[in-house]
């Protein structure tokens, strides 16, 4: 599997894509609902966001499926359209992925919280997540073999993390990135539901997933911190995928300006560091993606 023996080769440096939303509200798409919806609505558009990242340079790009869990389009009333959207996420990365790179499937959090603050338990969790996984897997008409590896992100709570690859593991035997929203506070890096750094290592170590990782918050350059501390943590392979600097509100968008030679100036720092798959969040463009990319080239 071309994943595992990239992971292996100590000279190959993964290059992972940007964020599908923000391409996708540079193109017309007005928050409100998932972005997931796209799939369905304009796939034409959806088709030319992930094929701008393929040709910057990604070595893969995920499918457009974060909030498309059956909790998360629930709250949207869109729980009915949960098999077409993911259906059509995967098929619409299919007809666009290039030979020789992979497609990710990407796998989100609820947005339902745990006691005291939601009613979020590990069972309604794992179940939201199931036919997701199942349908990106290749089941369920999913079609074309499903995708390569999985992506567990932008959670921020380790029970909920749990359940999310219990969910990939009762489907798939493929291999998993999981990354959490760790920002740094004064007593240092915690998710926004308290769990520490460590903890969260700790976690994806006891669940032996095939590369531990951090993606949003708290942008490129205090990932350099927590790139730091992680790697006193764990011998795991690691994954970074920072926000293009920080968000700021713009004629009631948001908007990241980060310029992207500081983007890729602080990539370089987080490669040098020991990191093996490198992308972006919010706001990190085929630009950004691009200019990594050439950096990576340039080296070799």
């Amino acid at each position: 599997m071309a994943f595992l023996k990239w992971l292996k080769d100590p000279s190959k440096i993964i290059l992972g894509d940007g964020s599908n939303g923000t391409e996708l509200i540079k193109r017309g798409f007005t928050t409100g609902k998932p972005p997931d919806i796209q799939n369905i609505k304009s796939p034409e558009i959806v088709k030319e966001v992930l094929n701008s990242f393929y040709s910057a340079g990604a070595d893969m790009v995920q499918t457009i499926t974060l909030n498309a869990t059956y909790l998360n389009l629930k709250k949207h009333k869109l729980d009915d359209k949960l098999e077409d959207i993911n259906r059509l996420a995967l098929q619409n990365i299919k007809d666009v992925c290039p030979k020789g790179k992979l497609v990710v499937g990407e796998i989100g959090p609820s947005g339902e919280f745990r006691d005291p603050l939601g009613s979020g338990t590990f069972e309604k969790w794992r179940n939201s997540s199931l036919k997701q996984v199942k349908i990106l897997e290749g089941g369920n008409g999913g079609g074309g073999g499903g995708v390569d590896l999985w992506h567990a992100m932008g959670f921020i709570d380790v029970e909920e993390m749990k359940a999310a690859l219990s969910a990939i593991r009762k489907i798939s035997a493929k291999p998993i990135i999981a990354s959490f929203i760790i920002n740094k506070g004064k007593k240092g890096f915690y998710t926004l539901m308290g769990n520490s750094l460590k903890e969260c290592i700790q976690l994806l170590e006891d669940e032996n997933v095939d590369v531990i990782g951090a993606n949003c918050d708290p942008g490129s350059t205090l990932f350099i911190d927590l790139v730091r501390e992680a790697k006193e943590l764990t011998d795991f392979p690691l994954s970074v995928k920072p926000n293009a600097g920080r968000p700021t509100l713009e004629n009631y968008l948001t908007v990241y300006k980060q310029p992207v030679e500081e983007f890729v100036r602080d990539i370089a720092v987080i490669l040098d560091l020991g990191v093996k798959i490198v992308g972006g969040c919010c706001g990190a463009s085929p630009a950004h993606i691009q200019a990594v990319r050439m950096w990576l080239d340039s080296r070799s």
